[in-house]
C-alpha cells in the first residue's frame, strides 16, 4: 500500500517538476522511494532508520539539488510508514522529528521561500497519523488475545463445572446404591425377601441415574436447554434426605425459614452441600447420626451437617474434589464454608449472606 502511494506521489510530483532535468530526477527519486517500501515488504527486518533514509533521502536530495516541491509528500509517506512499522520508540520519534525539520532546513539551505510551516505541519499529522494507527493495531490485538483467553477461560470454568455436577450426581447414586447393597448384604440370610427389596431399590436407582446422566449429556449435544433435568433445590432436601433414610442411613433434617424464598442458585447450592456433605459421611461413618439443618433467616442462609462418627483422618485423606467443589459453589454465591472435626465427629458449616438469597420481584 505504501509503495502504491508512493508510486502515486511520485507521479504527481513528476508532472509538477521545473526545470529540464526536473521531470527525470523526481522519476528516479519516485523509484527508489518505491524499491525501499517493496524492500521492507519482502524484507520486514529491515531497520526503521535504514527505511527512513532509503525512502525519505531521495526526496530531500531533488529539493537540494532539482526544485520539486510536490515531492515532499514522500516525506509524509515515508514517515507514516516508519513510525506504523518501527517498534523502537526511540528510533520513531528521531524519524518524526527530522522529516518534521527537514522542510525548513531545505529552505535554508536553498534560498527558496515555499511554505515549509505547511510542510512542517503536513509531515507532523503523518507522524501523529502513524502513531496513532499504531495504538489502534495494538489495541486490536490484545482485543484478540483477551478474546482468546476468555474463549480458553470459558472451556475451562464450562469443564469444572460439568466435572462438579457429574460428580455430585454419581457420588449421590452410588452412594445410596452401596448403602442398599450393604443392608442386602446383611440380610441375604435371615431375611431373604428384604435382601430381594433392597437390591430391586438399588437396581432402580442406578437406572434412574443413569437415564439421568444419558439425558444430561444428550442435552450437552444439543443446542439450547432442551432435555436438561431441572436443578434440584433447597425444596428437594427433604426429598435427598428421605432416600439415604431409606437407604439405612440416619439422617434427621431440620428447615426453619423460607425455603422457597432462596434464588434457584443459591437453593441449587444448599443442595449440593447437604448432598455431598450425607455422602462424605456416609461413606466415612456407615451408621453414624447425622443432623442436617438449614435455616433462612433475615441475615443468613445458614447450613450444618454434623455427624458423629466421620474421624479428622478419614475425611482429609480422600484425595476426592468433593470439598473443594462444595468451598467453590458456597464462594461463587458470596458465602463461606468451614469443615473440619467437631465434637467426636465431622461438620460442614456454610453460610451465605441475605444479598444474594431473596428471589427477585417482578
Amino acid at each position: 500500500m505504501a509503495a502504491v502511494l508512493a508510486g502515486a506521489v511520485g507521479f504527481v510530483a513528476i508532472l509538477g517538476a521545473s526545470g529540464a532535468r526536473g521531470p527525470g530526477v523526481a522519476a528516479a527519486a519516485t523509484a527508489v522511494t518505491v524499491a525501499g517500501f517493496e524492500a521492507k515488504a519482502r524484507w520486514p527486518r529491515i531497520p526503521g532508520w535504514l527505511l527512513a533514509l532509503w525512502t525519505a533521502g531521495p526526496a530531500l536530495a531533488v529539493n537540494l539539488t532539482v526544485w520539486s516541491e510536490g515531492i515532499f509528500f514522500l516525506l509524509v509517506v515515508s514517515t507514516s510508514f516508519v513510525v506504523l512499522t518501527e517498534p523502537d520508540r526511540r528510533i520513531r520519534f528521531v524519524v518524526g522529528a527530522a522529516a518534521v525539520l527537514a522542510p525548513p532546513v531545505v529552505a535554508v539551505l536553498t534560498g527558496r521561500t515555499f511554505g515549509w510551516p505547511f510542510w512542517m505541519m503536513g509531515i507532523s499529522f503523518g507522524w501523529l497519523a502513524g502513531e496513532q494507527m499504531r495504538r489502534f493495531r495494538s489495541l486490536v490485538a490484545e482485543l484478540e488475545a483477551t478474546r482468546e483467553r476468555l474463549a480458553v477461560q470459558a472451556v475451562h470454568l464450562e469443564r469444572r463445572r460439568i466435572a462438579a455436577d457429574l460428580h455430585d450426581l454419581v457420588g449421590h447414586s452410588l452412594t445410596v446404591v452401596l448403602l442398599y447393597l450393604t443392608g442386602a448384604r446383611r440380610q441375604l440370610q435371615d431375611d431373604p425377601a428384604g435382601a430381594a427389596d433392597a437390591l430391586r431399590d438399588a437396581e432402580e436407582i442406578g437406572r434412574s441415574s443413569l437415564a439421568e446422566i444419558r439425558r444430561n449429556v444428550a442435552a450437552l449435544r444439543e443446542s439450547g436447554d432442551a432435555g436438561l433435568s431441572p436443578t434440584p433445590g433447597a425444596g428437594d432436601l427433604s426429598e435427598l434426605v428421605a432416600s439415604y433414610v431409606a437407604a439405612g442411613s440416619a439422617v434427621d433434617l431440620r428447615v426453619s425459614g423460607d425455603p422457597s424464598a432462596l434464588q434457584a442458585i443459591v437453593g441449587a447450592v444448599a443442595y449440593r452441600v447437604v448432598q455431598e456433605s450425607l455422602n462424605n459421611a456416609t461413606r466415612h461413618a456407615p451408621g453414624a447420626p447425622v443432623q442436617v439443618t438449614v435455616a433462612v433467616s433475615v441475615a443468613a442462609l445458614d447450613i450444618a451437617v454434623v455427624d458423629r462418627g466421620t474421624s479428622a483422618v478419614a475425611s482429609t485423606n480422600g484425595g476426592g474434589v468433593g470439598l473443594v467443589g462444595m468451598r467453590e459453589r458456597v464462594e461463587a454465591v458470596g458465602g463461606t464454608l468451614h469443615a473440619g472435626p467437631e465434637a467426636g465427629g465431622w461438620a460442614v458449616r456454610a453460610r451465605v449472606p441475605r444479598p444474594a438469597l431473596v428471589e427477585p420481584r417482578t
